[in-house]
């Protein structure tokens, strides 16, 4: 492989790999020792629907396995857990009589098995057999003499005969002539023989050793053990449990494609609420019966669509803002040179009129000249007007109670409400509002509104209903204030509505159309907001809104 040998020679580290981050390297074999490819494999390129069929196929896969482990596991624990007991018995027997034959050994008398009738020799060899059987649990033992053909000093422990059987020193029967047998092969052939026996407690396996005495064989060792229950002996419990995990397994296996069609379900709602976002942002993903995971991505959804719709509405109100003060600004030159020029030639019209006034001798000449100088103290209060637009707002603000203002400025127009039959009502009870504002320049705003609303009541019978009210306050933010006029007029349609703020934009015969807009940016120049709401034959709502002077 040159590519990786090349690679650990530029590192010069040989105990070190070369980490490769974030790809696997597929090698590809050619029939020249593979080649590395360059192209990188990246698991998180698969889309979420492909790694999940990858899991249902690992988690079927993994079904199979377990399965075919099961059945194996079936078919070979029996004979494994057989082969071990009779392993360990084998061991067992050899010690035993390996414990004779050292005994024997340093023994300078006559062995027990010369004369395995007599009391001692009995005792003797009950003994050795206990001491070496003790610590192996279930199993029982003794010894066979060749010579009379018997077993003797048998060390039999409690529950090895039958269950719940008490410790003995005679071996019980049917398995008599079974450990007689296998002892009797055993040292008649000089080699370990071993016996399975079954029975209705159990499985019984004997095991016997040969005992040496130099040449020749004075008989052998013997060990037996029951195996109440052995695995695999019931094959019906068996084959209960195997199906038993393979239904568990299967069942594993439903759930997890359960999962997968959920999730893939979840996805393609996903998908199909973006692309509608994509088309209308008041688009709405329904979450109903979905799992709390894609309900919750699809509320967050939902969530997106309604800030980015919000966020637009505001980004088009600010550029729609920024447009009207550009209108304004580049509006605002040309009136306040306009107003210059028109200022100085209306100065001498009216010192002009003024002295013709004064020398004439007519009656109707005077009449004349009062009527010239009314219309000339019009146009001159027009030019104020039009050169207070130009000008930069400057503000003095002061603690004003908002409700003493509003009571004083509806006060001031009684007498035109009287004349046009209005019936004005204020609703001021939230008392002591105090707000920080410019007194002259928000005076002159709610004069404007109530005399716009008083002219748009041709009819007898209308109503001006004023209202001021202290907002909630938002969290993060000052508390503000507002000042609701609704009148019951005529009314105005959208295309007016969206006009209204426009310099010199009117609808009254006499207007000049700058009131709403001087009004309009005095209150923006306190940090508040004002808008209107109106529908024709149903009245207009004119609502301020200003800070308060609470932070």
């Amino acid at each position: 492989m040159p590519a990786l040998e090349s690679s650990e020679t530029k590192t010069g580290v040989d105990d070190e790999p070369v980490v490769l981050e974030n790809c696997y390297h597929v090698l590809l074999g050619n029939g020249d020792g593979g080649e590395l490819l360059p192209s990188k494999v990246l698991l998180s390129r698969l889309s979420f629907r492909w790694q999940v069929s990858l899991l249902g196929t690992l988690v079927v896969i993994l079904f199979l396995a377990v399965l075919l482990a099961i059945v194996a596991t079936l078919r070979y624990t029996k004979s494994a857990v057989l082969n071990t007991e009779k392993r360990r018995l084998a061991e067992t027997a050899r010690n035993l009589a390996q414990e004779y034959e050292n005994r024997a050994e340093s023994a300078r008398q006559a062995v027990p098995l010369d004369d395995p009738s007599s009391g001692a020799s009995r005792q003797l060899l009950g003994l050795m057999a206990r001491v070496v059987l003790q610590n192996s649990e279930g199993v029982g033992g003794g010894f066979y003499s060749l010579s009379t053909d018997a077993v003797t000093g048998s060390f039999y422990p409690a529950g090895v005969a039958s269950p719940g059987s008490a410790e003995d020193s005679d071996l019980p029967q049917p398995e008599y002539q079974a450990v007689i047998g296998a002892a009797r092969t055993a040292a008649t052939t000089r080699l370990s023989s071993e016996q399975v026996l079954g029975g209705p407690t159990g499985l019984y396996i004997i095991n016997a050793a040969p005992i040496h005495n130099g040449s020749s064989i004075l008989g052998s060792a013997w060990t037996i053990k029951r195996i109440s229950d052995l695995p695999g002996s019931n094959r019906f419990r068996a084959y209960l449990i195997t199906a038993g995990l393979a239904a568990a397994a299967m069942g594993s296996v439903m759930l997890t494609l359960l999962v997968i069609r959920n999730l893939q379900g979840g996805v393609r709602k996903i998908e199909s609420g973006l692309q509608a976002l994509e088309n209308n942002l008041s688009s709405r993903v329904d979450t109903t019966n979905e799992p709390i995971e894609i309900q919750k991505i699809v509320q967050a959804i939902n969530r997106l669509g309604l800030t980015l719709k919000q966020k637009l509405e505001y980004e088009k109100q600010i550029e729609s803002q920024l447009r009207h003060a550009e209108r304004l600004a580049s509006l605002g030159r040309l009136v306040a040179g306009v107003a210059h020029e028109v200022r100085n030639p209306l100065a001498t019209i009216r010192l002009r009129v003024q002295m013709c006034r004064r020398d004439a001798e007519s009656a109707q000449v005077k009449d004349s000249c009062h009527v010239a100088l009314e219309e000339i103290q019009r146009l001159d209060g027009i030019v104020n007007r039009l050169l207070n637009f130009a000008r930069p707002i400057q503000l003095q603000l002061e603690s004003v109670d908002l409700g003493s203002l509003v009571k004083e400025r509806i006060q001031s127009f009684e007498e035109l409400a009287v004349q046009r039959h209005v019936q004005m009502t204020a609703n001021l009870r939230d008392q002591n509002i105090v707000a920080f504002i410019d007194r002259d320049r928000m005076a002159q705003v709610f004069d404007n509104i109530i005399q716009n609303a008083i002219e748009a009541m041709t009819g007898p019978g209308g109503t001006l209903f004023v209202t001021l009210t202290l907002q909630a306050r938002p969290a993060g933010k000052r508390p503000r204030v507002s000042v609701e006029f609704r009148d019951t007029g005529k009314g105005m349609d959208f295309e007016v509505i969206s006009h209204m703020f426009d310099p010199f934009f009117t609808t009254k015969p006499s207007g000049t159309g700058l009131g709403l807009s001087i009004s309009h940016e005095l209150v923006r120049a306190h940090g508040g907001d004002i808008k209107i709401e109106s529908e024709q034959g149903r009245g207009t709502n004119v609502l301020i809104s200003i800070p308060d002077s609470v932070a």
